[in-house]
């Protein structure tokens, strides 16, 4: 008997062990990278963009000692396949920026970010690369489903052969 809850045990810990790898490890859509005498790092929200939806792309911009930049000067460019989708002009931010955008197109698309150092007078550019699928949500809702119903058809056929194998007393 307890081996019918153990092999329910390790399906459950898989599960489980999976969900908590991509939360600490987002796969898709993180970086970070040196930039001049900064340090860039970006996000996007959700991990991985869909079509059609909205994604804000996170910027945060360390300093040498790993501290966030009281103020600095960013510009991005968006591509698709070579051509520029969206421009947002350089504008001063706090050293962390959001950027609200929405995808049209699967695929890969580069971020350019336009970093102007005002100590160096320098821009320094940096590219993050990012893909845009277009069924990853759907896909991942399906194997949810399934996997939960696997998991809740384990379950009622556990207790069904529980039932039957128990021995009946009789007096």
């Amino acid at each position: 008997m307890q081996k019918k809850y153990m092999l329910l045990l390790v399906y459950f810990s898989f599960f489980a062990g999976l969900v908590t790898y991509e939360i600490i490890h987002p796969s898709f859509s993180t970086d970070a990278t040196k930039v001049g005498n900064y340090e860039v790092q970006v996000s996007t929200v959700p991990t991985v963009p869909n079509i059609g939806t909205d994604t804000k792309i996170h910027f945060l911009v360390l300093d040498q000692n790993g501290n966030q930049v009281n103020k600095i000067r960013m510009g991005l460019k968006i591509y698709h396949n070579n051509d520029l989708v969206k421009e947002f002009p350089p504008a001063d931010h706090l050293g962390a920026w959001d950027v609200d955008y929405t995808f049209q197109e699967p695929g890969n698309h580069v971020l350019r970010a336009e970093i102007f150092d005002p100590n160096t007078g320098n821009m320094e550019l940096y590219e993050f690369n990012i893909s845009i699928l277009g069924l990853y949500t759907s896909i991942f809702v399906v194997l949810v489903i399934v996997g939960v119903g696997g998991a809740g058809g384990m379950v009622i056929v556990l207790l069904i052969l529980t039932k039957r194998t128990r021995p009946s007393s009789r007096y």
